[in-house]
């Protein structure tokens, strides 16, 4: 029993200085701090697969301690903490568990989703500064650069006020969308965390859930849900003026928008392996996406969104050929 403890203690010590150097990169090297941001989480997932939660909670304890001594800056630690510290855990748990990849994949989206809430919510608390207060800044940008056009000669006055009121709803809406952007960020840095992790432990020789393939993706039908949440508040907030309101609505809807865009290409995948396509009709399909962007986001997002409903790959049922199923 004894050198079991003493086992975990070891690893324990080595994985959390190994988290520790992944965070202290990423915080010295900021350049690399998206990949750090995957990477740091993957030490604390292998040590609870090996031995358990507490041995975890343990080497994050000493992780976020040795970051405090090496970097100095305790609120900058503590948020890289947050983000990776608890999803790395439940990475570990859920493999350690055998979870299968639909819901662990949901799970840890979930979770980082979640994560990022928190973290914007703490840094406003301590700094007060307000993340989403963005559009004044960026209208000085758009300012500056339009004055620059009709100095240079670029622009007539007509084009530069066309020019001036695109910039404005462009800044409007982005400002309102900020939120979504930053969900649909933790979602795909989640699944590619995810990803990352299901590789490492293949490596380390691990069983873990298989995945299908691209093409057999699918979600289960209640996922529409929050197409028709954020739909009923952008119709509310716009009957009602709420504008709060609205604008929930609006990045709820931007968020599922990305989540069925990526059902949409796994729909298109499908059907492109089905027929048997060229290579030739895939490069011309593709540089026609490429030209006409909107009308394709726009049919990838449409087949994402009818799949649910009307099963058109005819695949099995979920419990048959969801991600994780045997």
């Amino acid at each position: 029993m004894s050198s079991v403890k003493n086992k975990a203690l070891t690893e324990g010590a080595f994985f959390a200085a190994f988290a520790a150097l992944l965070g202290l990169i990423g915080l010295y090297v900021p350049p690399l701090y998206f990949f750090t941001t995957l990477l740091v989480p993957l030490p604390l997932a292998v040590l609870v697969r090996r031995h358990d939660l507490v041995a975890g909670l343990k080497a994050l304890a000493v992780t976020t301690f040795l970051m405090f001594i090496f970097f100095g800056e305790p609120f900058t630690v503590l948020i890289l903490v947050i983000q990776f510290g608890p999803l790395g855990l439940l990475l570990g748990a859920l493999f350690k568990n055998h979870i299968p990849a639909g819901p662990s994949i949901a799970a840890s989206s979930i979770m980082a989703a979640f994560l990022t809430v928190v973290t914007i919510a703490l840094g406003f608390w301590i700094t007060g500064i307000n993340p989403f207060a963005m559009g004044q800044e960026m209208r000085q940008a758009m300012e500056q650069a339009g004055n620059w056009y009709a100095r240079a000669g670029l622009v007539d006055a007509e084009s530069e006020q066309q020019l001036r009121e695109f910039s404005e709803q462009m800044i409007s809406l982005l400002a309102v969308l900020l939120p979504g952007s930053l969900a649909v960020w933790a979602l795909t840095s989640a699944l590619l965390t995810y990803l990352i992790a299901r590789a490492v432990f293949i490596r380390l020789n691990y069983s873990v859930p298989p995945i299908p393939p691209f093409s057999h993706w699918r979600y289960p039908w209640y996922s529409l849900w929050g197409i028709t949440v954020g739909l009923g508040l952008v119709l509310a907030g716009d009957q009602w003026g709420l504008d709060l309101v609205g604008n929930i609505g609006a990045n709820i809807l931007y968020v599922f928008a990305a989540v069925f865009f990526v059902l949409g290409l796994s729909v298109l995948s499908f059907y492109l392996k089905r027929w048997q396509v060229m290579k030739l009709v895939k490069v011309i399909i593709i540089i026609t996406a490429v030209l006409y962007w909107p009308f394709a986001v726009v049919g990838i997002i449409t087949m994402g969104v009818l799949d649910p409903i009307f099963n058109s790959r005819r695949l099995p049922p979920a419990d048959e050929s969801g991600p994780g199923k045997e």
